[in-house]
């Protein structure tokens, strides 16, 4: 009996032994056990996409695969995804509209990722406006129509703002205090500006800060686009060149749902 036993107990640690060493060959074998990788998450939806500036390493419009002019000497840093554009003073970029592959309609959606740089104390970020006729050079202020998405000092926030035009008087998207940044913490920012026939919606981090009231957004005497500053067509407040950074910039020619500015959200924080 005490003989079986000790053969029981032999074959038992001679198959123990065995397992152990077929484990220990697997977590050293050559080549190594390649586990399944997770599927690259799906893209951005481009339906209605008109414009997209991804700043990686060049000032190219991945949408009409068109070079933006360049004002001054601005520059490319770490961004939200990847690499971001860096404003420079007096330093900005300009993209014709008629080079999108679509004209701007009555619905239209402008979002970016955003940190500020408090230094100057205010500046144009995103702007479509129409010449101020007659006007200085640097009194340009014509806001009945295109938008202009700029930020200024209050009590030593940056406050974010957006104006809209409807062909004859402009309306304001001011958030006040929901729409104010710590240039302390400066954390990168989601903006949105929505706008839609009968109304216009301003976005921070997807939850809305402001809303006005809009017949419909007008686009008469529009054609650039400015990036980085208010320059050409909004300078005469001083909303000039901005030190910030600006990422994924997307314009759409639809209005995106709340829900849907999120989504995007989440896809670039992932």
């Amino acid at each position: 009996m005490k003989t079986k036993r000790a053969l029981y107990l032999i074959l038992l640690l001679t198959v123990l032994g065995l397992g152990a060493h077929s484990c220990f060959q697997d977590l050293d074998q050559n080549p190594p056990f390649d586990y399944p990788e997770e599927p690259p998450k799906p893209p951005i939806s481009e339906d209605g996409q008109l414009f997209h500036m991804a700043f990686e390493d060049n000032f190219r419009d991945a949408s009409s695969n068109k070079e933006l002019t360049v004002i001054g000497t601005p520059g490319f840093s770490e961004g939200k995804v990847n690499r971001a554009y860096s404003g420079a003073t007096n330093s900005y970029l300009t993209f014709r509209l008629s080079d999108m592959p679509a004209q701007l309609g009555s619905a239209i959606t402008v979002g970016f990722w955003y940190k500020v740089n408090a230094n100057p104390d205010r500046a144009g970020i995103v702007v479509v406006s129409p010449p101020s006729e007659g006007a200085p050079a640097n009194a340009q202020n014509n806001r009945t129509s295109g938008f202009r998405i700029f930020r200024e000092d209050v009590g030593g926030k940056q406050r974010i703002k957006a104006n809209v035009g409807n062909g004859t008087a402009d309306s304001w998207l001011d958030g006040a205090e929901k729409a104010d940044i710590d240039p302390a913490i400066a954390p990168w920012k989601y903006i949105t500006l929505v706008i839609t026939t009968g109304k216009a919606l301003f976005y921070i981090d997807g939850e809305e800060v402001a809303s006005t009231d809009l017949s419909a957004i007008s686009w008469a005497g529009c054609d650039i686009l400015s990036i980085g500053s208010g320059e050409p067509r909004f300078n005469e407040w001083g909303h000039l060149s901005d030190n910030s950074l600006i990422d994924e910039l997307r314009i759409y020619n639809r209005a995106l749902t709340a829900a849907q500015i999120k989504e995007i959200i989440n896809h670039d924080s992932e």
